[in-house]
């Protein structure tokens, strides 16, 4: 394959990846939700019942599991999309006709991001218990049937919880496979003389105006891409030192670019990048 077709082979695994693994956590909370609502249909009309102790410690042990699933699943999904951010410069070095060996990127980083990402997935978990406790604390005091706590608990975690799961994973995932291609890039930049990388939009039908307008903007590998008229830096998408404006659902990507092979993405459309920085000029006129 040609360093383009590379590239983009990459970012379609990344995006894969990422929807496999917030589907799996679909598949985790789905089953929960229907292991707490047989919990509950088994119970009596009385209000009084659905104080008892042992109702509540049942719903923890399924939320408790629920928590070790998902964050046993996001961490793999991580994992991954480390590994390819890294594999994806070396695909594009090598399909550049480049031949380099380069060492294993150090790990410590993404040790951290995995304890962080474990930890994040099960607060989710522990946010979802505090609310159904706070619906079953509504049906005691008569405040609402238990047909419409049953109701606002499935709601709970196939959508709300759902929800947030999901946009720690795109961010998370993302920032792990943009995080070692930064460092990938860095280890082959100091063998591969006038090494650049490029932003690149990602493939939403509405991304951020901000990233819009940097669409293509190439910069070497060891300094910051420019953001709002310089107001913001960043090193690569999802760059935790950036604001969490311009980290948070992020779909775009750093690409490798090597000498010889500008063009390792299409270029940017003029179309697009006009449009965006018209888009980023009206915002920052409505907020002045």
């Amino acid at each position: 394959m040609t360093p383009t077709q590379t590239a983009l082979a990459a970012l379609t695994g990344r995006s894969t990846l990422i929807n496999d693994t917030a589907a799996e956590l679909r598949r985790l909370l789905e089953a929960a939700d229907q292991e707490i609502l047989a919990i509950l249909a088994a119970l009596p009309t009385d209000y009084q019942t659905w104080y008892l102790p042992q109702l509540r410690a049942e719903i923890r042990r399924v939320l408790v599991a629920l928590g070790d699933d998902a964050a046993a699943a996001v961490d793999a999904g991580q994992v991954d999309a480390w590994r390819a951010g890294a594999a994806m410069v070396d695909g594009v070095v090598s399909a550049s006709g480049v031949r380099v060996v380069l060492p294993a990127i150090d790990v410590q980083q993404l040790v951290a991001m995995r304890a962080f990402l474990t930890e994040k997935m099960r607060d989710v978990s522990v946010d979802a218990l505090n609310v159904i406790n706070s619906q079953l604390g509504l049906v005691v005091m008569g405040a609402q049937t238990p047909f419409d706590a049953i109701k606002r608990i499935s709601k709970t975690l196939k959508a709300d919880t759902y929800k947030r799961a999901r946009t720690i994973v795109h961010t998370e995932l993302g920032r792990a496979f943009s995080t070692a291609n930064q460092i990938r890039m860095e280890q082959s930049a100091a063998v591969v003389p006038g090494m650049k990388k490029r932003w690149l939009k990602s493939g939403k039908r509405e991304p951020r105006v901000t990233h819009l307008a940097i669409h293509g903007q190439e910069q070497p590998v060891d300094q910051p891409y420019v953001l709002e008229g310089g107001a913001v830096t960043m090193m690569y998408p999802h760059d935790p030192a950036a604001p969490a404006r311009h980290t948070i659902n992020c779909g775009c990507a750093s690409v490798p670019v090597v000498p010889g092979w500008e063009r390792t993405v299409r270029d940017p459309d003029a179309d697009d990048v006009e449009r965006g920085r018209q888009a980023l000029k009206a915002a920052t006129r409505g907020a002045s």
